[in-house]
Order: structure tokens, then sequence, then C-alpha cells
């Protein structure tokens, strides 16, 4: 076997369907059904069972798709190491950024770029958990992140921790004093966060500890649609200070919230067991302005 023949097989497994490998990898479905079984032949024993509508790995096949990808991830590693110690820092650095915190890399990637011309990005934008996931399956390397998040597995460098501020049209008195929280009580709440996650979570507890029962909570995760619908007098919201100072341009009212136990933080995670390349490595130090 080689590289190549696993990479072939990594594509079936995770694909579930020769087609779909096939459309994956760019190439016929023939030969990368030969090319299967001569790794079959080769081995001596099964690695997929073929049905009508998928394949399953069989226990060996189960068993050679992991250490597959150790050995593909340590060959992709160890030609970034030479990379690196050969010429300098270039190449490709992969990060993910939470949708609430994207306001953090401008800056931070300005600066590296100077310092480092050679080096490309592909930036991914998402969920916290979602990005977690990116990590796991090693398709970015580093991700800010929003907790509480379960980091099981998982190095991180704290970056910031912010207040919460309550955001409404300014039509009406709807932003909370000291002893008043009739604004938030009565008002139609849409939370920048997916229901479950992080920030959604925090929210959630806030208002049950205060015993705020708002008419309604809704969820957004398109933030310039929330700010236009909050300008409009549809709805309010609560949302971390980096939000609110990413739209500054919208015509709302805002209240801060400021319960010291009420906050929001954020960082950034990489695989604890994974090679961190210099790219990576080096960028790490770029946001420690945070």
């Amino acid at each position: 076997m080689d590289f190549r023949q696993l990479n072939y097989f990594i594509a079936v497994a995770e694909e579930k369907t020769i087609t779909a490998a096939a459309e994956r990898l760019h190439m016929a479905q023939p030969p990368l059904s030969q090319q299967l079984k001569q790794m079959e032949e080769e081995l001596g024993t099964p690695l997929i069972e073929r049905t009508p509508r998928q394949t399953r790995l069989t226990a060996a096949g189960t068993a050679l798709y992991y250490e597959a990808l150790k050995l593909v991830e340590q060959l992709a590693e160890s030609e970034q190491l030479v990379r690196e110690t050969g010429d300098g820092l270039k190449g490709q650095l992969k990060i993910g950024v939470n949708t609430l915190s994207d306001n953090l890399l401008p800056q931070a990637l300005m600066d590296f770029q100077k310092d480092f011309p050679n080096v490309t990005f592909a930036i991914h934008q998402g969920e916290s958990q979602q990005l977690c996931e990116l990590v796991r399956k090693r398709k970015i390397e580093l991700a800010i992140v929003r907790y509480p998040l379960d980091l099981k597995g998982f190095s991180m460098k704290f970056l910031k921790s912010e207040p919460f501020y309550f955001v409404c049209d300014g039509s009406a008195k709807k932003g909370p004093a000291p002893d008043d929280f009739h604004g938030i009580a009565g008002s139609k709440l849409m939370l920048p966060s997916t229901e479950g996650l992080g920030v959604y979570h925090s929210i959630i507890e806030y208002l049950a500890k205060y015993q705020l029962n708002p008419g309604s909570i809704s969820t957004c995760s398109d933030i310039r649609l929330l700010f236009s619908l909050i300008e409009q007098g549809f709805c309010t919201s609560i949302v971390p200070e980096t939000v609110l100072n990413m739209y500054p341009h919208y015509q709302v009212e805002t209240h801060l919230l400021e319960d010291p136990l009420f906050q929001t933080s954020f960082g950034v995670i990489w695989l604890e067991e994974r090679y961190l390349s210099k790219m990576a490595t080096a960028f790490l130090e770029y946001l420690a302005d945070f």
C-alpha cells in the first residue's frame, strides 16, 4: 500500500459509497474500485462490505481507517515541518472563527501578514461547536470559540471576557435600570446564538437568575439582520460587547448589564495531541493582544 491508496480508502470510508468517494477524489469509479480490490488482495482480508445503497467497513476496514488517518496526518505534519525548517514560514494557515467574534481577526491577520507575507489563509466562520468538529477532523488548525464548551482533547488559550448588553430601538422605556427589568421581561427577545450553544445558554441562565420572562425568545444567527430588526422595533436582544462594537452604525439603544457574573468569554483552541505548525504557533502570539 502507498499513501495514495490510503487516501482513496479514507474517502470511501467517509463518503459511504464508491460513487461519492470517486467524486470527492475527482476520479472515475472503476479505477477506484480496482485500487480497493488491490488493497484487499494485498492485505488478504475484505475491507468493506458492499450493499446496494452504500459501503460499510468491516472490522479490518475500521482498524485500517483509523491507522490511515494517523499515517496521512503524520505525513502532512512532516511535510509541513520540512517546509517550515527549510524556507521559513509559508503555506496556508487554516483558521475558524465564531460567528460572534469575527471582528477579532482583521488586525491580527494584517499584522501577521506584514511579518510573514508568504503565508496564505483559509478562514471558516461558524458556531463554536461546529468549529470544534472541524478542528477534530483536522479541517482547520486553530479556532476562535465562545465558552462554555466541552474542550476535552483540546488545548486552549484564553483571550478575553466581556459583558453583555441589552439592545432595543429606544422607542419606549425598554432598558433595564438597577431595579427595573421590565424592559427585558416584557420584550420580544431575539438572541444572536443557536439554541443550546454557549452564548444562548449564558443568556437563558441570566434570565432565570432574575426570574425574567420575556414575551418570546427567538434566535437569529445573521447579526446584520438581527440589528436591522432591532432598529425597526421588531425585537430586542442581548448581545456580547464585541457584537455591539461590530455594528456601531445602527440606531439602537444599548444598556450594559452590569452583573459581574454575567460575562461571556472566548479563546483560541487547537488539538491537544496534534503537532502545531510554526505558522499556527506564531499566529497565537498575534492574538495575545486582544
